[in-house]
């Protein structure tokens, strides 16, 4: 019995699904009460130690903030008669409001259809605030100042430096107990840099590559000079968002082969059980395979961050061109083939025509924007898919459609085309918007935030910057911003570490952060994956689970989860991977949507140089 025992607590640990449950026999018996024995106490103990904040308790709002002369809406479980905006320091009243502005209806909140929607744009003046409503509701406390979005982008833009790859994360730039010593030993020959891609410790093409583009996009846009982040190259004279998208373009250019061909992955094929995996712990890793995928991934980013870098590094433009030409004669050789690898098949995509199609856009758009020869915009229009919903690593038509238009050498009919597509897209988001109980415009699925922050982004960005008559497209990127910090069903900042937040996502699925143990759990800036309509039946919790306990999406007694879950809160702030991971395309495109939020919030211009059918001349080859 002894050795029973003993084998059953070595097994505890996670397993990808749960075993079939035991349909007789005496030692089937046995283990299934000892696993119940094993499981009492941790489940005590947790239903104990930690209680949820009651769905819907306050007014939702924003716990970071607005802008003076950016829109400042709330959402109430409840009609009310009028609200008063309180100041903080002393209880006075800022702004006294009326009813609300409308009500929506819903299937979002479970046993609640229908919310009501208040308004105090007018309230312009700086401070800390709350809001309650005529019946005693209030909000969390926020801020409204030209200032509020300065400290979330600090986060976010930091979060990379933690995810960094194959180097160690070392105090002073840590900022808190978050570090570990340097994992290059496991990289195979010649890897570098890159970043892992999220909560596990795997590198792959296409995280890295939407994050390149997202950084290099907040480049431009928004030319964030700061070079004081606290990194490793901080005061180099560089921004240091660019020194981060730089660590993106390395590992690129460290796995392209002699045939030009870029490789998909860093791979990490293996994990010990959760809590015993640190970066330089792991076993090596290994080389993923070559194939057009990722080869026209890295081409439309390489040849990008030729075009940005030629301001500040000659010499490191020029090597990304050279190693973008190159992918691209592979491209050329390979045509027609759309090939991905086995090894961590992660939304592999091999034999895919469509994808295929669209990362070429990507790579031809993004040498049109390096070089302005012809015969990428010729290329460009021979592989051209419609615009998607929502672009991601494999549907990349929405990044090559910005890239396009950013290039002098487009074709002007081109351009108008795919302005008209774009701005289609952006309306349908602000309608998904004004529909939703928050004013959200994202879908339920896995990574929901960061799906929603790209809908934005790729699309409604670009008339919100260019087009005075297009404010829809300002107002509904805001509202994506406003519901991640916090103006959602759990009234929860789903952003760690923020200074000023008083209910926030704090405990995110990651390996080496867990096999840490550090207090707090998460570094500062992390952002969850978001609400999933169908969290995987596999993200459940182990209790006996060793060296800690697993509490995941399912059977968490802490924080209980079923099929009357409402949709809007169907996400855990614990191990549950599916809902509570964090990922670097998401990590980007959030930065670039900060970012946007504070353009605003100072009284940012509509931008010049961003006509209908136009491109923006910083762009221009040899800029």
């Amino acid at each position: 019995m002894r050795v029973l025992v003993a084998s059953l607590l070595l097994a505890a640990g996670p397993a990808p699904a749960p075993a079939p449950p035991a349909t007789g026999g005496v030692l089937q018996r046995i283990e299934g009460a000892v696993r119940r024995g094993l499981e009492w106490w941790p489940r005590r103990r947790r239903a104990a130690a930690r209680r949820e904040a009651p769905a819907f308790g306050h007014l939702a709002a924003s716990q970071v903030g607005y802008g003076p002369g950016l829109p400042k809406r709330f959402t109430s479980p409840a009609r009310f008669g009028s609200f008063r905006v309180l100041r903080e320091a002393d209880g006075a009243v800022a702004f006294q409001g009326g009813a609300p502005e409308r009500a929506v209806g819903t299937d979002l909140l479970g046993d609640l259809h229908t919310v009501w929607i208040g308004d105090f744009t007018a309230l312009r003046a700086p401070g800390r605030y709350r809001i309650v409503a005529d019946d005693g509701l209030s909000s969390h406390p926020f801020s409204v100042g030209a200032d509020v979005f300065d400290g979330p982008i600090r986060a976010v833009q930091r979060s990379f430096y933690y995810q960094r790859a194959f180097t160690a994360v070392a105090r002073p730039y840590a900022e808190g107990p978050w570090v570990h010593p340097s994992d290059a030993g496991r990289a195979p020959p010649g890897v570098v840099e890159g970043w892992h891609d999220a909560g596990d410790l795997s590198v792959y093409s296409g995280s890295v590559n939407v994050a390149v583009f997202w950084l290099l996009e907040t480049y431009q846009d928004f030319a964030p000079a700061a070079d004081d982040t606290n990194i490793p190259e901080s005061g180099n004279g560089v921004p240091d968002l660019l020194d981060e998208a730089r660590w993106g373009l390395e590992w690129l250019l460290s796995v392209q082969e002699a045939s030009g061909g870029f490789r998909n992955t860093t791979c990490q094929e293996g994990y010990g059980p959760y809590g015993t995996n640190t970066p330089e712990g792991v076993p090596r890793y290994r080389n993923g395979e070559v194939g057009t995928m990722a080869t026209a991934r890295a081409v439309g980013s390489l040849a990008y961050g030729a075009a940005v870098f030629r301001r500040f590094d000659g010499a490191f433009a020029r090597r990304c061109l050279e190693a973008a030409r190159e992918g691209y004669r592979y491209l050329r050789a390979h045509a027609g083939e759309s090939t991905d690898g086995p090894t961590c098949p992660a939304n592999r995509r091999d034999g895919d025509p469509v994808a295929g199609r669209q990362v070429r856009m990507y790579a031809a758009a993004g040498m049109l924007l390096a070089t302005g020869e012809r015969r990428y915009r010729e290329d460009f229009a021979r592989n051209e898919e419609e615009l998607g919903r929502v672009p991601d690593a494999n549907h990349m038509s929405g990044y090559a459609a910005r890239l396009y238009l950013r290039a002098a050498g487009g074709d002007p009919a081109r351009r108008r085309a795919l302005r008209r597509r774009m701005l289609a897209l952006a309306d349908e988001a602000a309608a998904d918007g004004r529909r939703h109980p928050f004013e959200w415009a994202g879908d339920y699925a896995w990574g929901s935030i960061g799906d929603a922050f790209h809908r934005t982004a790729t699309y409604g960005a670009w008339g919100c910057l260019g087009d005075p008559g297009r404010p829809d497209d300002c107002r509904q990127a805001l509202a994506n911003v406003d519901y991640v910090l916090g103006r959602n069903l759990l009234q929860l900042c789903y952003v760690t570490g923020l200074d000023g937040t008083s209910h926030a996502t704090s405990w995110a699925f990651h390996h080496w952060l867990r096999t840490l143990d550090a207090t707090p759990h998460d570094f500062p800036g992390m952002i969850a994956g978001g609400p999933n309509r169908a969290p995987e039946p596999a993200d459940r919790s182990w209790p006996a689970a060793r060296p800690f306990p697993i509490w995941g999406y399912w059977g968490d007694p802490a924080m209980p989860r079923d099929a009357t879950t409402p949709i809007d809160g169907r996400y855990a702030d614990n191990d549950s991977w599916s809902t509570n991971e964090m990922g670097m395309p998401w990590q980007a495109v959030a930065l670039y949507s900060l970012h946007l939020a504070r353009w605003l919030a100072r009284g940012g211009p509509v931008r010049p140089g961003l006509p209908p059918d136009g491109h923006d001349p910083r762009d221009s080859r040899g800029r």
